[in-house]
């Protein structure tokens, strides 16, 4: 009888010790961005001309709302002239992907990734670009209703400028 008692402590403990990891990753994200002044925004959406060719999902409609609202948070958004050596630039990738389900559904994913260039802990010589910081969504929107996937990606975009701010006061 004494054992049921252990692995129920020994449950708990583990249990309260998964979140605090996790936690430890999202503030290890949210501390590679400490020191940032400026970046590069990078956009990227694909599906079919059918999703693509709606208004509610116009490439530079998205990308002018994703930059004007980087900006109304105070973040430094450089441009492509601003960029010259493009490895050491830091940048925002946003990735929209979209498609046609059939009967009018829409199922979409939207990632943010924050770029920058890194060292390796075991070849601190060999440098590379990785993302520190990342977001997704996935869901699932009916034509009339596609304005939510751009929601959707202005909303992850708010919490990278909730982060980038709390890292760089």
């Amino acid at each position: 009888m004494a054992r049921y008692p252990r692995l129920l402590l020994l449950g708990l403990l583990l249990g309260l010790t998964l979140p605090a990891q996790g936690q430890t990753e999202i503030e290890r994200e949210r501390a590679s961005l400490r020191g940032v002044t400026g970046f590069y925004l990078s956009l990227n959406v694909e599906g079919p001309h059918s999703v693509l060719g709606q208004e509610a999902l116009d490439f530079h409609r998205l990308e002018d709302a994703l930059r004007a609202r980087l900006r109304e948070a105070g973040l430094q958004v450089l441009d492509e002239t601003q960029v010259t050596a493009a490895e050491r630039v830091p940048y925002l990738h946003v990735h929209v992907n979209a498609m046609d389900a059939g009967r009018g559904l829409v199922p979409f994913g939207v990632e943010l990734a924050f770029y920058q260039a890194v060292r390796l802990a075991r070849a601190p010589s060999a440098a590379t670009v990785a993302a520190t910081w990342g977001a997704s969504v996935i869901g699932i929107a009916s034509y009339d209703q596609l304005p939510i996937v751009a929601e959707a990606a202005l909303a992850l975009l708010e919490d990278f400028a909730e982060d980038f701010r709390g890292a760089n006061p």
